[in-house]
């Protein structure tokens, strides 16, 4: 069977008659070339970041590109980006040495924050370009202004010093800091110190010891409080004692006194009765005499005193009668 004679596919007038017509080819592959062009050149700066552009390795920023959508060259420049935003880094079990040899661990934490100023310098001139890492390049420092730090206090301070102790770290580090990579420290603090069991159990034996000594020391002093109170009461009632003799001994004088004073009141009332009734005996015989006569007051006196008895003896014969006249 001959075969047909068919044209060469070059010759015919639609040699692809399955596929699209060909501008629409071009056009389909236009627009991806567009759509890739687009997608490489523009990118976004996120809130907490800021960027850098290098074109062909040379940076071209000359000051660091804020947060927003941006765009560049594709597939000539490169974008660095750097968080800015506040950030924490923490070192733990961290092993230091006091200056009494005693070893203790520390966790030590910074909050720190990037400045725009530092931003390129960190970008471009710290660690490999574009790819720097602040953890590393901080931590050493921060190690190494740690154990200087507490090198120069004693392990028994630690706790009182606390405060103080991180301080100095925090002034230390920013010394050093700031002026290598721009990095400013807002805090740094010490989150968890843990000494050495031999140090530990030594001041858990001090505690003890303190303890008992302040006990021995209130017992004496309670019992040195009870002498004194026994002594005051011993004394006041010593003193009480004293007093009661001496009001005793007040009141006898008092009353030896009146007893004394109302003798003596008592003898001269007497005294001066007996005045009084000789001075109105004498005034009453001066008054009888003058009244009877000087001759008979003898026997008006001895009237008045006798007891009506006549003598039991007598001289001669003659009877004593009493001569009362008329």
């Amino acid at each position: 069977m001959p075969i047909p004679n068919v044209p060469p596919l070059w010759q015919t007038s639609n040699p692809l008659p399955h596929l699209p017509n060909r501008k629409l080819l071009l056009a389909l592959g236009g627009a991806v070339v567009v759509g890739v062009l687009l997608f490489s050149s523009a990118y976004t700066v996120d809130p907490t970041d800021m960027a850098g552009v290098r074109r062909l390795g040379t940076v071209i920023t000359t000051t660091p590109i804020g947060p927003g959508l941006h765009f560049k060259l594709p597939f000539i420049d490169t974008v660095d980006m750097l968080q800015v935003s506040i950030a924490t880094m923490s070192i733990d079990n961290l092993t230091v040495y006091t200056i009494d040899n005693q070893a203790v661990k520390v966790s030590v934490s910074i909050t720190y924050r990037i400045p725009a100023s530092s931003v390129l310098k960190l970008l471009y001139q710290v660690g490999r370009t574009g790819n720097v890492d602040i953890a590393a390049n901080l931590q050493p420092i921060i190690a190494d202004r740690t154990l200087r730090v507490f090198a120069k206090h004693n392990t028994l301070e630690i706790s009182s010093q606390r405060a103080a102790i991180a301080n100095e770290i925090h002034s230390s580090v920013s010394q050093t800091i700031v002026p290598l990579f721009g990095v400013d420290i807002l805090d740094l603090q010490m989150s968890h110190i843990e000494y050495s069991t031999t140090f530990t159990d030594s001041v858990e034996a001090a505690v003890r010891a303190q303890n008992d000594a302040v006990r021995a020391e209130n017992t004496v002093a309670r019992v040195r409080y009870e002498a004194e109170q026994a002594k005051v009461k011993a004394e006041g009632q010593a003193a009480a004692v004293e007093a009661a003799a001496e009001g005793d001994a007040q009141a006898s004088v008092t009353r030896a006194k009146a007893d004394k004073e109302s003798t003596m009141l008592k003898a001269e009332g007497q005294a001066a009765a007996r005045i009084t009734l000789g001075d109105a005996e004498a005034h009453y015989a001066s008054a009888l005499s003058q009244a009877l006569g000087n001759t008979r007051v003898t026997d008006y006196i001895n009237a008045q005193h006798w007891n009506g008895q006549l003598p039991t003896t007598s001289l001669g014969s003659a009877t004593p009668l009493i001569n009362l006249g008329k």
